[in-house]
């Protein structure tokens, strides 16, 4: 243990650390010993005659000893140390203030800096909140417009999901009635209901589900076709006994899922699934391209893809205290 502590190449620090408590109090020892040495000096020193000493004193080390210990010699060395002990002090005391300074100065700059970052990050925050908000309102705007040409009324409406991480995330949903309008949930499983089997097969219809007025039939038959919970079929706000749901396709690769439901049973009368069909062939560009833009702009998703959830200002400020 003792040749690994110390040594050329032993792993102690006792002689740095010791050197170093010793450089810093240096100065305030030797203002220490100044005024015990003319303290001493001083008591002795008023009836002191150093001639007479000196006749008596006989031998080089003994006339060596006189010279160096006496009152008159305490007196000087003492003032002198006391003398060093203060200006080193004083010196030091100054260079602690003007790294006090310094570090005041670089704080101040620190604080500048932060404040810089975070409004630069709260008017990045707010360009990416406007440019949802307008990705958003040109979704709506497209729905609005296929729900006209397709002539839904307000028992129906039409959703856009997209997938990411075995989950469905809500787009935009638009409908007539503004009650279904209303988003209440914002993720959804990626292995339950109409948009889980239209994910796996490309689409999906159901023309066979009870109206929701046989209560009793129509939440049976939900939770043995598509295994919903009996709390959950009760809670929903539209309660939709047709669907007709279709895999959005990007590159061959299935990315998302347009959900459109009815209430009523003849919601897919006249030949809706075929309008349907032929609308979503003919805009599957734009429709690709709507969920590709709300990948990059979900701030949650973009949190789990990335696998993290460290802002830039501790990026940044990790950096600096490297």
């Amino acid at each position: 243990m003792l040749f690994k502590k110390f040594g050329f190449s032993g792993e102690s620090d006792f002689f740095k650390n010791l050197g170093d408590g010793v450089g810093k109090g240096l100065f305030i020892l030797c203002a220490a010993i100044g005024t015990v040495l003319l303290t001493i000096g001083g008591a002795f020193a008023g009836n002191y005659v150093f001639s007479t000493n000196w006749q008596a004193t006989t031998g080089f080390w003994q006339c060596l000893w006189l010279i160096l210990v006496n009152p008159n010699s305490a007196l000087i060395s003492g003032g002198v140390l006391f003398l060093l002990g203060a200006t080193g002090t004083y010196k030091d005391q100054d260079r602690q203030n003007k790294n006090m300074l310094e570090l005041g100065l670089a704080n101040e700059q620190l604080s500048d800096t932060k404040n810089a970052l975070n409004s630069a990050q709260e008017e990045l925050q707010e360009s990416k909140s406007r440019i949802i908000g307008l990705h958003g309102e040109l979704v709506q705007t497209w729905l609005k417009g296929m729900s006209k040409f397709l002539e839904l009324d307000s028992n129906s409406r039409v959703t856009i999901y997209y997938e990411h991480d075995e989950e469905f995330y809500l787009l935009e949903r638009y409908s007539k009635n503004p009650t279904y309008s209303k988003v209440h949930r914002q993720k959804f499983p990626l292995n339950q209901g109409v948009i889980s089997k239209s994910w796996e097969h490309g689409s999906h219809i159901e023309n066979e589900c009870p109206h929701s007025s046989s209560n009793e039939d129509y939440i049976n038959y939900l939770i043995d076709t598509y295994g919903y919970k009996q709390e959950k079929i009760e809670s929903l706000t539209m309660k939709s006994c047709r669907y007709y749901a279709k895999a959005i396709i990007d590159a061959d690769v299935h990315t998302g899922v347009i959900v459109f439901e009815g209430t009523e049973i003849n919601f897919l009368e006249n030949d809706l699934k075929q309008k349907i069909d032929d609308y979503c062939r003919d805009h599957q560009g734009q429709l690709s391209k709507f969920v590709r833009d709300s990948l990059l702009f979900d701030k949650e998703v973009n949190i789990k893809r990335e696998g993290k959830s460290m802002s830039v200002e501790v990026d940044i400020l990790q950096m600096m205290e490297a």
